[in-house]
């Protein structure tokens, strides 16, 4: 029997009950993490700046706490039980079943790419095979806005400890320094224009923007 690969797993975790119910909950369950979730919100929304008319594509859109204030959006999950929570939020967003490293979008589509909180799940390979997707259906100029866990052995180590007491759900976290993600998203075919910091109680989440560039580089 073929071993699935790491991008099956993700997405079939993601699909199952127990974490589409407890989505929500987890990610807003006290005080402190409601502000932390509103700050995220302003960092992306400030990074995206959607402007009439522009033609945006959310990836990985999960219950739909980014997409609710997309307005006009293309939103695609594996998960059909995250689709309709999502599309309850904003009902002018297009929220469609969708695999994010098998776009079914022609090329230069769309304005902006966006993505909050899947790509950190993913290890460099597939952080790139999404990268290169979402390049291809992005416009000349196009940007894409997403975040990744910067690399700290300390919060890496509590956040394992405290998923095994608490058995909250979650998949795989991969962590990334800045440099990291300047050299991937080089070679890649895009140049960061603006980052932000969202501070963790240890360690930091990066939010990036940055510019598709032409084949001269520009």
């Amino acid at each position: 029997m073929e071993e699935k690969s790491e991008t099956e797993e993700f997405k079939e975790y993601y699909r199952k009950k127990k974490v589409t119910g407890t989505y929500d909950a987890q990610r807003e369950g006290s005080e402190d993490r409601k502000r932390k979730r509103a700050l995220e919100l302003k960092y992306f929304l400030e990074l995206i700046q959607k402007k009439d008319r522009e033609k945006v594509l959310e990836l990985g859109c999960s219950s739909g706490f980014l997409t609710e204030w997309l307005g006009e959006v293309t939103a695609i999950d594996t998960s059909e039980g995250m689709l309709k929570i999502a599309s309850k939020k904003n009902p002018r967003a297009k929220c469609i079943p969708g695999d994010m490293f098998k776009l079914k979008f022609k090329p230069k589509s769309f304005d902006k790419v966006v993505s909050m909180r899947v790509w950190n799940h993913l290890q460099e390979k597939d952080l790139r095979g999404a990268i290169r997707q979402a390049r291809r259906v992005l416009k000349k100029g196009g940007c894409i806005i997403f975040d990744a866990e910067e690399k700290n052995m300390a919060r890496k180590t509590i956040a394992y400890l405290y998923q095994k007491i608490f058995k909250i759900t979650g998949y795989k976290i991969y962590q990334y320094s800045l440099q990291e993600l300047k050299k991937i998203l080089r070679q890649e075919g895009f140049k960061i224009e603006e980052t932000r910091f969202l501070k963790h109680g240890i360690g930091r989440q990066i939010i990036i923007r940055a510019k598709k560039l032409d084949k001269n580089g520009i």
